[in-house]
């Protein structure tokens, strides 16, 4: 009972959408109607601006690192708290409260893996800025990112499931941007002469 009531409360927590709610309260916009359509940071970024969009970043952060953080409290084994902070990613991407469709829930993994390996995330936020700033690709300054938290991870001792386990949480991200990444591919394909 202990775990369903965790992983389930970790779904609802990861499915409430700062990205929605604030663009609301600010501007009436729906966020599902804007740009990408995604309820998060960077689409609120684009809509409302900068501020407004790392504000939502630090809570779908803490989206991902509350449940963790919680499940941990509970006394609730590693795997559990593994599965606490995927269920939250889950919740962001798929959203119950929103039709189940979210964000891409790149902010509520980095969030969960904070839990786990919090200097290499930090580590790994810096140098996503960093890239973002020279490439101008989220993807890949992301996928940079997650390597290079590994890497440190791993050169920090960091061994077996203390090192992999973690990293189920980027699972339900990767699925997320499957029908993304399809679509752009196929838009790629009719474009070509």
């Amino acid at each position: 009972m202990q775990i369903l009531l965790l992983v389930a409360s970790s779904y609802l927590l990861g499915a409430i959408s700062p990205a929605y709610i604030i663009c609301r309260a600010l501007s009436g916009i729906d966020l599902r109607a804007t740009d990408s359509g995604n309820l998060g940071a960077r689409n609120t970024g684009r809509t409302l601006g900068t501020p407004v969009g790392v504000t939502v970043l630090v809570l779908d952060m803490a989206k991902g690192l509350l449940p963790v953080l919680f499940a941990r409290a509970a006394g609730a084994p590693f795997s559990l708290q593994i599965a606490c902070g995927a269920a939250a990613v889950i919740g962001h991407n798929w959203p119950i409260y929103y039709g189940f469709k979210g964000g891409r829930g790149a902010a509520t993994m980095a969030g969960a893996i904070t839990a786990f390996l919090p200097l290499e995330v930090g580590a790994a936020l810096l140098l996503t800025l960093v890239l973002l700033r020279t490439t101008g690709s989220l993807y890949l300054s992301g996928a940079v990112a997650v390597l290079f938290t590994v890497l440190l991870a791993y050169g920090m001792g960091e061994r077996g499931a203390d090192l992999w386990g973690p990293f189920v949480i980027v699972v339900p991200l990767v699925l997320r941007h499957i029908p993304d990444a399809i679509a752009h591919l196929r838009e790629r394909k009719t474009h070509l002469p």
